[in-house]
């Protein structure tokens, strides 16, 4: 990795040579806070940067990029319970939206079992927010709403359970609107 003098983000760029574009500091510091936040191996990292292992030696010992390895480092590595509460939340978020691709191909793969297809569906709508909690949240304010969406319309029902009113009665005459049937009173003539 050598300073380009002439780089498009100044005299001071670092630019290391790559297969099909050369990799910027920005590239750099990504490289770093992947390798220092341990979020994937570092051979899946390499792998998903397009990064050989020529490529990596020169990388690995270049001063800008250890550097950028401490500082990502320091701030990842903050010691509160929160900040590691929220690292291992990272952590696990990203091993399970890496696993929703083979959720995905195994829900679509006939292949697979009813069951292992049906559980990799709910294991998809569970991350989607598309399961029972997400349609039906309650409150505690004992109202209900319900919502029909039909196309791009949607039509919302509101009830608030703590109202008591008392129970409407229609009244009135009932009418028959099957055509050609008619009501009979016991009697030869019909109606």
């Amino acid at each position: 990795m050598t300073p380009s003098a002439a780089g498009p983000n100044g005299p001071h760029q670092m630019v290391i040579k790559q297969a099909e574009r050369e990799l910027t500091e920005l590239d750099l510091s990504r490289l770093a806070r992947e390798i220092t936040r341990e979020l994937r191996p570092l051979e899946t990292i390499l792998e998903k940067l397009k990064i050989d292992s020529e490529q990596w030696e020169r990388i690995k010992d270049n001063p800008f990029f250890e550097q950028r390895c401490i500082e990502e480092a320091q701030i990842w590595a903050g010691s509160t319970r929160a900040n590691l509460r929220e690292r291992i939340s990272t952590k696990a978020a990203v091993m399970v939206e890496e696993l929703l691709y083979e959720a995905v191909e195994m829900v679509q793969d006939k292949r697979i079992g009813g069951a292992a297809r049906i559980q990799a569906l709910q294991f998809i709508a569970k991350m989607g927010n598309l399961g029972d909690g997400a349609s039906t949240k309650d409150d505690g304010s004992g109202r209900v709403t319900i919502n029909i969406l039909i196309g791009n319309k949607k039509i919302s029902f509101d009830k608030d359970a703590t109202v008591h009113e008392e129970p409407k009665i229609v009244e009135g005459e009932a009418l028959h609107l099957t055509p050609g049937v008619h009501e009979s009173d016991g009697t030869e003539g019909g109606q």
